[in-house]
């Protein structure tokens, strides 16, 4: 009796101890200083109008944290969305970027300044303020963002979630063990204000998928939706859209000033080729010698190509236009986890329309020419067309225009 009423003691004891093993108090856990990067890749199908289209979008999302403390950090986040049409074809188009601070609570709650433009599911994940134990589950609120070129606005989500407990997660390469959370969500809008041609007067869906949360890292790893949207026009047609989302995160430190201009040195070593007769010259001359500005810029570091690679009015790249390329991407292979842009730009002669086009064709010379030549991978590398939208000098001279006709390649750093 006595050993049976022990071993029972005994067995009551170990249930309780893989009881409490399984219970998590999921925070986010991230600190100052630090950056959380978020990569999504969406497969989007269409319909309207009887017509099927494809595309692919991705959105990175960049949170660096300004401030923490107890109950929140305080972040900078950029917002970059991109588009390629058809399925796995072609580099990605830049599309929009929008910038915003905010703050974002331990519990994944965030707190947004009313006006700002940021295109994505906020407070997700969010946890409640207890412990919670394998197969439990919780609802809280969420907003999704919806950015039509007339019109912004926020739909509250009841984001129901359940914790599943410790799984595995791979995606293209990447791969972890996380606590996987499973979460459903429906759509529910009715514009009660006046209608406005292209805005949607109604939104139904649902979204469905699981995300993986590191509970001792305290941060997400990742995330996999299938989304469905139902959109009636004021006209009264109705457009469908499915969604099917992956999403990495990486969290790594801040790069500091400090880390920057060492970096910032280190290339402008790569651009001395031995035996070359800028040896030793100064920073200017190896700039001027390489037909590029090294610039330091709050994405990263930014190589401007100096407009004379191209002929006037034309999107051939010169000969001399191949070496300095070469010179970049041995750069750019030095940092293999860090996303590309490429950036054309024009000046103000000539329509808005041909100087659009025409920084988007030498952007794009550029991008084809790393990727075919130099094996930049496809997916680490986009490309956008700003004609004369950013000068960097007076469109007033002939010098001024010459340096505003130029093709901007930016290395990412944060």
């Amino acid at each position: 009796m006595k050993k049976t009423l022990i071993l029972l003691i005994l067995m009551a004891s170990s249930a309780q101890t893989r009881e409490r093993e399984e219970m998590q108090f999921l925070r986010w856990k991230w600190k100052t200083s630090q950056v959380l990067e978020l990569n999504e890749y969406h497969d989007v199908v269409v319909l309207m109008a009887g017509t099927m289209v494809q595309r692919e979008d991705k959105n990175r999302i960049l949170l660096k944290t300004k401030a923490c403390d107890m109950g929140a950090c305080k972040v900078e986040g950029w917002f970059d969305t991109y588009s390629r049409y058809g399925k796995n074809s072609g580099p990605f188009q830049k599309d929009k970027e929008y910038k915003v601070e905010f703050s974002i609570a331990r519990n994944g709650r965030y707190s947004v300044p009313e006006l700002a433009l940021q295109p994505n599911l906020r407070s997700f994940p969010s946890f409640p303020d207890r412990e919670l134990m394998r197969g439990e589950k919780w609802t809280l609120v969420g907003e999704e963002f919806f950015n039509f070129q007339k019109k912004q606005f926020l739909v509250p989500v009841d984001a129901e979630y359940t914790l599943l407990g410790e799984s595995d997660w791979k995606y293209e390469g990447n791969g972890g063990r996380s606590e996987k959370i499973q979460f459903q969500y429906k759509i529910n809008y009715r514009n009660e204000e006046d209608s406005i041609p292209g805005v949607p007067d109604q939104i139904s869906g649902n979204a469905r998928g699981n995300i993986f949360f590191n509970a001792k890292k305290g941060i997400p790893e990742y995330k996999e939706v299938r989304i469905d949207y139902e959109f009636i026009l004021p006209d009264k047609s109705v457009q469908k859209a499915r969604f099917q989302i992956y999403g990495v995160y990486q969290l790594r430190d801040s790069l500091s000033q400090k880390g920057r201009d060492s970096i910032e040195e280190q290339v402008l070593r790569d651009l001395i080729v031995p035996g070359d007769p800028v040896w030793g010259d100064t920073r200017e001359a190896i700039q001027e010698k390489s037909k590029m500005q090294i610039l330091q810029t709050e994405e990263g570091m930014t190589f401007a190509l100096d407009a004379m690679l191209f002929d006037t009015k034309d999107a051939n790249l010169k000969p001399e236009a191949l070496v300095t390329l070469g010179k970049i991407a041995r750069i750019l292979k030095r940092y293999p986890d860090r996303e590309i842009r490429i950036s054309g730009h024009t000046d103000n002669v000539g329509t808005s329309e041909s100087n659009l086009k025409l920084s988007e064709q030498r952007a794009l010379q550029v991008l084809q020419n790393l990727i075919e030549n130099h094996n930049i991978p496809e997916e680490r590398i986009s490309f956008q067309g700003l004609g004369s939208s950013k000068p960097i000098a007076t469109n007033d001279t002939e010098k001024g225009r010459a340096k505003n006709r130029r093709v901007e390649v930016t290395l990412l750093l944060d």
